[in-house]
Formats: structure tokens, sequence, C-alpha cells
């Protein structure tokens, strides 16, 4: 799930043999952080290191870093550009004459 609505969060759902990490557990239990927008809203380090919390929940997203450090504004648009990149390839893996239609060079991203 991601940003679930606040009847799904109150819902307290269990499925068998799943983990649901927005589980009332995980927000009562747990001192919860997260890096959405790539923005600490709390300072994290300072939060690990002062070991005030018996349990923490800290969610990260894998989409805000790069091998290489970039901004935000770019890591969107490139984000947007390689989708039609790898549309492109996955019809091409099902489509035999897709360069008939469209050929990889006519790719925004390119």
């Amino acid at each position: 799930m991601h940003r679930p609505s606040k009847e799904t969060l109150e819902a307290n759902y269990t499925i068998p043999g799943m983990i649901n990490s927005y589980g009332k557990e995980f927000f009562n239990d747990f001192k919860y952080l997260s890096d959405s927008r790539r923005i600490w809203r709390e300072p994290v380090l300072d939060i690990i290191d002062s070991q005030a919390y018996e349990r923490l929940h800290i969610l990260t997203h894998a989409f805000w870093y790069k091998d290489q450090e970039e901004s935000i504004d770019d890591t969107i648009r490139n984000f947007i550009f390689h989708a039609n990149e790898d549309r492109y390839f996955q019809v091409a893996d099902n489509i035999r004459d897709i360069n008939s239609i469209m050929s990889e060079g006519e790719l925004a991203c390119k």
C-alpha cells in the first residue's frame, strides 16, 4: 500500500503470512519516521543515536536514492523520461515488428 486512506489505516488489516507495516502495532508501539519526498520530517540520525525509542519503524523510498546524487526535480524527470524507454522494450518483447511501428530512436529520452 502506498498512501493508504484513513479507513485502510483504521482497518488494521491482517494478511496471513504477511506483515502489514501500516498495522496499528507499527504506529502505536514504534517511533515512525519516513523520508517522504526525500525529506525527513524529524532528524532521523539524531533519533537513532539518542536510543530514546525501544522500537523504530523507518520507511525509506529507494526511488529517491541513486549511485550519483541528483536533485529531486532530476529524479522525477528521469523517472518519467525513462518510463517511455521501459514501455518501449516491454512492447518490443511482445511485438515482433515493433520497428515497423516505432523505432527506438523515436523515444523522447534519447
